[in-house]
């Protein structure tokens, strides 16, 4: 790469030297690209910099910034560093990701604005879904783990290696017993025969025996995108994704948005 014109964002930073930091960025033409550069270089802002070098810390120069943006606050500006985060751990170095980076954009923009919780939400959900489908990892609605079709009146719980996993017969009937008198919420999550190392080779069994299971009216459902209806759904599902692809190891933005809320 030699004195190469580039668009970004920063996602991350850290200091090197005096007047210099190494930045983390997300380019349009080359995907995760890391450099070396002037302090100062913000956040959340569309840039405009060359990049050389051909090891994998390049030099980066003439970094302006496209379009001045207003400073994120609140739930949005921890929203946009798990955006950061989890773009940044996840997505592959100098591999160029377009469809991913266009979405990121749009996600930025929309954080700029106020959002209610729920709002806040879809957007995230959004974001995600599209790094979730270019990376290869698109949850399948429409087939369990054994490649049947999804039943309606099915319960399931999510395995992000497998997919859809059944519930064992005992437990469905009490899950048909339950849903006539509360909600799904208080629905019953015992799944410690699936959850078993003969039974279950998530590497994480704890985590999936806390979830509470999802009618196979709701994953249906889920077929035609996010909505309003699914959002709650959604959110549960990609964040067992989420877990799993960082082999269950804390998120430092999730960390901090939750000591946001403890405080306010």
């Amino acid at each position: 790469m030699r004195n190469e014109s580039l668009h970004a964002y920063s996602l991350h930073q850290r200091p090197y030297q005096e007047k210099r930091s190494i930045y983390y960025l997300f380019t349009k033409e080359h995907g995760v690209l890391h450099g070396i550069g002037k302090k100062g270089i913000p956040q959340f802002a569309p840039l405009m910099l060359f990049a050389t070098g051909k090891k994998s810390l390049k030099t980066l120069q003439q970094v302006n910034i496209v379009e001045a943006v207003p400073s994120l606050m609140g739930q949005q500006q921890y929203a946009a560093l798990y955006v950061n985060e989890i773009t940044l751990k996840l997505l592959p170095v100098e591999d160029s990701m377009p469809t991913v980076y266009d979405q990121y954009a749009h996600t930025i923009t929309q954080l700029q604005q106020s959002l209610s919780l729920d709002e806040l939400k879809f957007v995230l959900r959004c974001y995600e879904q599209v790094l979730f489908s270019e990376l290869g990892f698109a949850i399948d609605l429409e087939q369990d783990s054994e490649q049947q079709l999804i039943e309606k009146e099915q319960y399931y719980y999510f395995a992000a290696d497998r997919g859809w996993v059944k519930p064992s017969a005992t437990e469905s009937q009490q899950q048909s017993s339950s849903s006539d008198h509360s909600d799904r919420s208080q629905l019953p999550s015992t799944a410690a025969t699936l959850a078993s190392p003969s039974n279950f080779s998530h590497r994480n069994p704890s985590a999936f025996m806390r979830q509470s299971p999802i009618k196979g009216e709701t994953i249906l459902a889920m077929q035609v995108g996010i909505s309003a209806h699914t959002i709650d759904s959604w959110t549960h599902i990609h964040r067992q994704l989420i877990d799993y692809l960082f082999d269950y190891q804390p998120l430092q933005s999730r960390i901090l948005w939750q000591q946001f809320y403890r405080y306010q």
